[in-house]
């Protein structure tokens, strides 16, 4: 009997070069043979060598590089290792583990470029006061910092997982119709050189936001979210059925729900304040009989893991994972020859 386990990002070259003929998958840091113009030994040639539209699939290193084109570039997930597992993680089907950093400064030409399922994971604008439109991450951990410091628009942070995100690092900064649905953030803050940063406007949708957010005075609508602390500069926003930390200040009406924070922390999670067998990202599910439970507009419930794209534990990329294949030998000449696959979706 002969056991193979093919690897996440393997598999990410099959699924992505069927979508899209054109393009090209490029490994950064791949441990493996190299194949001449596929294996690049940092972040920068793989860029700088690729097309637009093409795809970079990051293993295990330190990276980084500045993005002046439209690229691809998917990780292998988060918190996969022994020290981050725990009760509800996704344990045993990522054959990559290892130390992951990547950091990616873009400028002008990056529009409508894509990051998934990356850990350890900075971008930066370059300070030139280009406009970089349509940036998505999804599914990312964001160990260190977004820094938004252009002008950007129509970016969406999706099922990540934040420890600080900077809506205004520089004064000069302009962001509209910034989307964050589905995320945990720890920390979210402003430049309090940026004054009532009526340049920003945007949504914040089944959130959880750790410690008190500063939202910069901006112009933004939050539902469905989680507020463990309290808030700061948001004189402009708008509160819709979330549930607030009233040690910190109520919000009445529009669907708010107040609880004291005492209470918050005993009844809301399963894993918070202390989180006991849990994993960091799980830690954050509602419990059973959670005032978060059914509150959200139309029925849905707050926190990340409410509506209809609710965070992903771990990270794991928008692609089914075939993780095994069984096959009775790598030698024999049968016909027919039966081989077995192990596949797991990660929609």
């Amino acid at each position: 009997m002969k056991t193979k386990i093919f690897t996440l990002l393997a598999l990410a070259a099959i699924v992505l070069s069927t979508q899209n003929a054109n393009a090209k998958i490029r490994r950064v840091g791949f441990f493996g043979t190299p194949v001449v113009n596929t294996d690049y030994t940092d972040l920068q040639s793989a860029h700088d060598a690729a097309t637009a539209g093409d795809t970079l699939l990051i293993f295990p290193g330190s990276w980084t590089a500045t993005y002046s084109k439209k690229l691809v570039t998917l990780g292998y997930g988060y918190f996969v290792d022994t020290l981050t597992l725990g009760t509800g993680a996704n344990a045993a089907l990522q054959n990559i583990k290892g130390t992951l950093y990547i950091s990616v400064t873009l400028a002008t030409g990056s529009d409508n470029s894509i990051f998934e399922g990356l850990d350890a994971f900075t971008i930066n604008g370059d300070n030139s006061g280009a406009t970089i439109s349509n940036i998505t991450i999804r599914r990312c951990y964001a160990s260190a910092y977004l820094h938004i410091s252009n002008v950007y628009a129509n970016w969406q942070i999706l099922q990540c997982y934040v420890q600080i995100l900077y809506l205004n690092y520089y004064s000069t900064a302009v962001i509209t119709n910034l989307t964050v649905n589905n995320s945990f953030i720890n920390s979210l803050q402003g430049n309090s050189g940026a004054g009532t940063a009526s340049n920003q406007t945007g949504q914040f949708t089944n959130c959880i936001f750790n410690n008190t957010p500063t939202f910069n005075n901006g112009s933004f609508i939050i539902k469905n979210s989680i507020f463990n602390t309290g808030r700061s500069y948001d004189v402009n926003c708008v509160y819709q059925n979330n549930v607030i930390n009233s040690d910190y200040g109520s919000i009445p009406g529009n669907g708010n729900v107040n609880i004291n924070g005492t209470s918050l922390y005993t009844t809301v999670y399963v894993g918070d304040d202390v989180q006991g067998t849990y994993s960091h990202d799980n830690r954050w599910s509602l419990k059973a009989g959670s005032p978060a439970i059914g509150v959200g507009v139309g029925g849905t419930n707050c926190g990340m893991f409410g509506g209809t794209n609710p965070y992903k534990l771990s990270g794991m990329p928008r692609i089914p994972a075939f993780y095994k294949l069984t096959a009775p030998s790598n030698i024999t000449s049968t016909n027919p020859y039966t081989i077995t696959f192990s596949v797991r979706s990660n929609n």
